[in-house]
């Protein structure tokens, strides 16, 4: 059997500047992700453990070790995780991280949402169990992205149904989680250069700016038009039709820091 994969290699450039990755049939029917990397290619399972393997019996680590924190809490036993546990719950996690990066760059955002959905609960995990705060904060870093890509894949999906009101919804999820999330940092101004915060003010105005405008929006820009030309009858008119609606809801977006380009 031949192992080289020189003629794989050659055949896909490897380009520094870009996340790339792709979809293939696997010689087990099934479909997996590779991803170019600068010293060759990383091959993942698109189900289950991106690696393939089923820790101690189960579909995943976290799987596993929420089963014994069930068992040890059944027999009064220590709740928490030592540090090794920790360390390879972050291996995982860390897995999921580089297949939703490939899901989101293939465009498949319902898997984006599902991997990171499984990251958080790990997260999660550790914050509740977790022995020492070092570890706590080591994976706490990676919450922010965690949730930015999920509020960017739910976003997306709602944009292809043209439902701007949905993504508008699902980026201020994304924003307001984060926010509290950070809340508990000692340090100051954090949340002023955090990127994915950055990212998801800039897109929310973005997605603001884009939308399609309500009925009661449109009579309002018209409103403002015909008092700048002086058309007071038309005003007149627009404001009766105006006060005929509902009231308009108001967005919850608070304005932030500067823009950042994410993957």
């Amino acid at each position: 059997m031949d192992y080289d994969i020189g003629d794989l290699l050659q055949d896909w450039e490897f380009d520094p500047n870009e996340f790339i990755a792709r979809r293939v049939k696997g010689e087990d029917g099934t479909d997996k992700i590779q991803i170019r990397i600068d010293m060759g290619v990383l091959q993942l399972e698109l189900q289950g453990r991106p690696d393939g393997q089923q820790p101690h019996g189960h579909s995943s680590l976290l799987d596993y070790y929420l089963a014994q924190l069930q068992e040890r809490k059944k027999e009064d036993e220590n709740l928490g995780l030592e540090e090794e546990e920790c360390e390879d719950l972050f291996q995982e996690a860390w897995q999921y991280y580089h297949r939703y990066l490939s899901l989101f760059y293939l465009e498949d955002y319902e898997g984006v949402v599902r991997d990171t959905e499984h990251t958080l609960r790990i997260f999660d995990l550790v914050q509740d169990h977790a022995y020492e705060d070092e570890v706590k904060w080591y994976f706490d870093q990676y919450y922010p992205h965690a949730i930015m890509m999920q509020a960017r894949s739910n976003a997306m999906l709602d944009l292809s149904a043209e439902d701007y009101a949905g993504a508008l919804k699902q980026v201020q999820w994304g924003i307001d989680h984060i926010e509290r999330f950070i809340e508990g940092w000692e340090e100051e101004g954090v949340e002023d250069e955090l990127p994915e915060l950055a990212f998801l003010y800039d897109w929310y105005e973005e997605l603001e700016a884009e939308r399609p405008l309500s009925p009661r929006e449109q009579l309002e820009r018209d409103l403002s038009a015909a008092v700048a030309t002086e058309n007071f009858e038309e005003a007149a008119r627009l404001r009766d039709k105006i006060k005929m609606l509902r009231p308009g809801v108001r967005p919850m977006f608070r304005p932030g820091g500067g823009g950042a380009s994410l993957t």
